[in-house]
């Protein structure tokens, strides 16, 4: 047995490159540009071919004659993204400013970045400034409300008024941002405990002996994830995005050791606003790879780190599909927000984080989203109705809610539930309900009679105890929520993708036309029938037998559900 103390490996960090054009030729228009001390990064909306992008990704996400017909980036960019003409046009406009300006590789947006000094030649006043903080270590800029016109040319848009850039020098403390079990709440029932066996760990820690955590092993054999494994071929490559975390690579050690398995090293690259790595440990992003590490240790497991700014997403996706290094099998995000807000805010945003997250479909990345956390109203009780979490609610991605995992003897599940935890005194649930911004995606058109997308697509454990195992800083805690139902059920599909591709066939990209393909039959999904995501009052949402608003599809049976991939179109 060895006691939770800290360990030492390396991570490894990835230049960045410029993208080429498909006969291999560099575009110096059209690459990705490294954080850099000292530049502020502010995003330009360019004209783009949005309704023929998001045609052209359904039909490769749908089973049928183009499924998995997956198109490489530069030529997807170049087919549905702006123009060299527009490039160009714009370009000038912004670099006659005194800006610096390059087009993403999906050709759907541009970075227009500076110091504050080159933006405040170019704005003809300075930015807004607010500094940092210990618990939110990121000096945000703003933009005037008055920006020259080559910022906001025809067909051009600049999108988020806000750009964050990290601040090492305040990172301190930061409040956690996932959900772990307080002492149980007087008139509350007792927190559930770990029933299943055998529980094996290399490591010794109370809540292990009071059973309050479930190990790795134990979700692994309970999902079949285990026969998964021993089938499978390839080496899977997993995207994690990171909004302002930092992590410890010696936690992710120390996990290993505990868990019994080898973590993959993990190569970390840096977004906008983020010159140098993060070092304050993050529940969070700690809990993202150490989850994809218990379910991969053999696989390529990468980090994309960004600020925690309105932009990040924006900055993630198109980091991760347009990686030098090569694109991931599976990309995965453990957060969100209110859907309305972000919508209203600024929908030509959430337009482009749309378009780009399609682009991942159409280039064969599945995108894994956190369904969130508050149940059926992410924006909480002053907002009537259900609200959901964005970008979960987007068509191009799998929503993944959340449930309470009950075991048996040989860890066999013996229960499964909508997880809510407001009967033990918790205020956490799986986020799942009706969206008001997004319509209803094809994929749902037989369990949705609505207009518009539900969520969650499908659901695994979230509660928080028995809950997942997290080491932060050499200590073994238990905590809850979607945040560690996503990247399992992400880092389960990338081993399906990587079989698929050791086979000579393309990865699965995105997944919810095969998973709403195979709804009802039989061995594909565990049936979650009971319990309910409401923590408001608002009369959602309720678990049934086949498609509900709580939990989804289910839960993947992961021994059985990858024989029913649809063939290559």
């Amino acid at each position: 047995m060895i006691a939770l103390a800290a360990l030492v490996t390396s991570c490894t960090s990835s230049p960045k490159a410029k993208q080429t054009s498909d006969n291999g030729s560099p575009n110096p228009a059209v690459h990705l540009v490294a954080a850099a001390p000292g530049v502020v990064t502010f995003y330009l909306a360019l004209p783009y071919n949005a309704n023929s992008l998001t045609d052209a990704a359904t039909k490769a996400a749908s089973p049928g004659p183009e499924y998995r017909h997956f198109v490489p980036l530069a030529r997807a960019g170049g087919q549905y993204g702006a123009t060299d003409k527009d490039i160009s046009t714009v370009g000038d406009a912004v670099t006659g400013l005194g800006l610096g300006f390059a087009v993403d590789p999906t050709r759907l947006f541009a970075r227009v970045f500076g110091t504050p000094a080159q933006w405040q030649k170019a704005l003809g006043s300075p930015l807004g400034q607010q500094a940092g903080s210990a618990s939110n270590p990121f000096v945000t800029y703003s933009l005037p409300d008055e920006v020259p016109d080559q910022l906001q040319s025809s067909g051009t848009t600049l999108l988020v008024g806000d750009a964050d850039v990290y601040d090492a020098a305040s990172d301190g403390s930061r409040p956690s941002s996932i959900n772990s079990p307080d002492a149980t709440k007087p008139g509350a029932e007792a927190w559930p405990v770990d029933t299943g066996s055998p529980l094996t760990a290399s490591c010794q820690n109370p809540l292990l002996t009071a059973k309050q955590v479930y190990t790795p092993a134990q979700i692994l054999d309970a999902y079949g994830i285990d026969q998964l494994t021993a089938r499978a071929k390839g080496t899977p490559v997993v995207t994690v995005i990171d909004l302002g975390g930092g992590w410890s690579d010696q936690d992710l050690a120390l996990a290993g050791q505990c868990w019994g398995y080898a973590p993959p090293a993990v190569a970390q690259s840096q977004g906008d606003g983020v010159p140098t790595r993060i070092t304050n440990v993050d529940d969070e992003t700690s809990l993202d790879l150490q989850t994809v590490a218990a379910v991969v240790p053999g696989g390529q497991l990468r980090l994309v780190q960004t600020t925690n700014g309105d932009a990040a997403f924006l900055d993630g996706f198109s980091r991760a599909i347009a990686d030098p290094k090569g694109q991931p099998d599976v990309l995965t995000v453990s957060y969100g927000g209110c859907a309305i807000a972000e919508q209203d805010a600024d929908p030509g945003y959430v337009k482009v984080v749309d378009s780009v997250l399609a682009m991942a479909a159409l280039t064969g990345v599945a995108t894994l989203i956190a369904a969130g956390d508050s149940g059926s109203t992410t924006c909480g009780a002053a907002v009537a109705g259900t609200t959901m979490s964005y970008p979960a609610v987007s068509p191009f991605v799998t929503a993944v809610g959340g449930t309470r995992l009950v075991l048996g003897q040989g860890n066999e599940r013996t229960g499964e539930v909508v997880w809510n935890d407001s009967v033990y005194g918790g205020q956490g649930a799986g986020g799942g309900g009706t969206s008001r911004t997004q319509s209803k995606p094809w994929y749902q058109s037989k369990v949705n009679p609505g207009p518009m997308r539900t969520v969650p697509d499908g659901a695994a454990l979230a509660d928080m105890s028995p809950g997942w195992p997290v080491v932060l800083d050499g200590a073994l805690q238990t905590v809850g929520g979607t945040s560690g139902a996503t990247p399992f059920t992400a880092a389960a599909l990338a081993l399906v993708s990587a079989n698929e591709r050791a086979a000579g066939r393309p990865p699965i990209g995105l997944a919810n036309g095969w998973f709403y393909s195979v709804e009802g039959q039989s061995g594909t999904f565990y049936d979650v029938t009971e319990g309910n995501n409401d923590l408001e009052s608002v009369g959602c949402c309720q678990a049934a037998p086949g498609y509900d608003r709580a939990s989804g599809l289910g839960v993947p049976h992961w021994a059985t559900l990858p024989a029913t991939v649809p063939a290559v179109g």
